[in-house]
């Protein structure tokens, strides 16, 4: 008993932490523009690589607060990224990281941990998804029109 009340104070007088759901585990990269397996996510790194992109899913540029100059490359379902007018979009996350191929990323915060974006705030993390991705006439990787987000 003891120690759950311990436990509990030491949580109330912590001091606040960026919203992130939990520290990478131990061993994982944590550098920025990295997946935690270590995997380069920066555009102009992979912009020349074949990426394989799922059906339904679609190549977006993520803007990280620690790498202004830099886009990071995600692999997101459509269906939750909105359409021209900035609507349409399903409520949720659907990702992959497309530096270590891990699917099946069901929220945007664990997905940004996993690729080392690192979020100040909560409400409306996907807004760091700022450009599609497309691939220009010689092949390569470039960013596209900007994501229009509403609301």
């Amino acid at each position: 008993e003891e120690e759950e009340e311990e436990e509990e104070g030491s949580e109330s007088s912590s001091p606040p932490v960026s919203y992130q759901m939990k520290p990478p585990p131990e061993g994982c990269c944590t550098t920025d523009g990295f997946c935690q397996a270590g995997k380069d996510l920066r555009l102009v790194s992979i912009s020349n690589e074949h990426i394989e992109v799922p059906s339904g899913f679609l190549l977006v540029g993520a803007k990280s607060p620690n790498l202004p100059d830099h886009l990071l490359v995600c692999a997101v379902d459509k269906r939750f990224l909105p359409d021209d007018n900035g609507r349409n979009a399903l409520l949720g996350f659907s990702g992959n990281c497309v530096g270590c191929g891990k699917k099946g990323f069901c929220y945007f915060t664990e997905f940004s941990n996993h690729i080392n974006l690192k979020l100040t705030t909560q409400p409306k993390k996907q807004k760091h998804l700022k450009y599609y991705l497309v691939r220009n006439a010689q092949g390569a990787l470039t960013k596209g029109s900007v994501i229009c987000w509403k609301g």
